[in-house]
């Protein structure tokens, strides 16, 4: 195996909360069962929203008139956002460590609006050499677009690199394009996981 000189991680649920945490929230507001809400703010209009062929204000309208919820915007808006102040299990302090020894990478499927606030209120996140948003380019991780994006901007083989992502399917898109790729579980099990890759903290 080569010498791993980048890391590429993913945002949500990974180093901090997305949608993920919000069903209790959205449910006392909507009466909508808690296990269902998460499946009304994805689908289709999230990858658009995502993909900046949407804004969040058309998305939230669109998801209340569908729904026929009496809440407003501003009140989803505010729930979504509280929610994105989560960091997840240390996440940060990793982050900050792998920093000094690694050229660490963020891509993400996000909205634009979304990503403003949680760069605004999350500064470890400057410990990112580079940062790539779906929002930047139109296309997300089941496709490939982004990570040969990642490889051809910064002059990089793929093989130096590690992608580390909680989704499968973008595991599988990565590992497409020649990434080693970590199904994130955790902290403690992504350390052990990066220390079978050679990478010891």
């Amino acid at each position: 195996m080569k010498k791993i000189t980048h890391i590429i991680f993913d945002l949500s649920e990974v180093l901090v909360s997305g949608l993920v945490g919000i069903e209790e929230e959205i449910s006392s507001l909507t009466g909508v069962p808690q296990d269902q809400i998460l499946r009304k703010f994805g689908g289709n209009n999230l990858i658009l929203l995502c993909k900046n062929e949407m804004t969040e204000n058309e998305y939230l309208n669109r998801l209340i008139k569908r729904e026929n919820w009496s809440c407003s915007k501003k009140q989803l808006a505010t729930i979504i956002r509280n929610n994105f102040h989560h960091i997840f299990d240390s996440m940060d302090d990793l982050i900050v460590k792998l920093s000094e020894e690694y050229t660490c990478i963020l891509l993400s499927d996000h909205a634009r609006e979304w990503v403003e606030y949680i760069e605004e209120h999350h500064e470890f996140l400057k410990m990112f050499k580079y940062r790539l948003y779906s929002f930047m380019t139109g296309h997300i991780k089941d496709e490939e677009h982004n990570f040969q994006k990642i490889l051809n901007d910064l002059h990089i083989n793929a093989e130096n690199c590690i992608f580390i992502d909680d989704s499968e399917s973008n595991i599988s898109t990565a590992k497409n394009c020649g990434i080693h790729s970590i199904l994130f579980q955790g902290h403690e099990k992504l350390v052990s996981d990066l220390a079978r890759l050679g990478i010891h903290l």
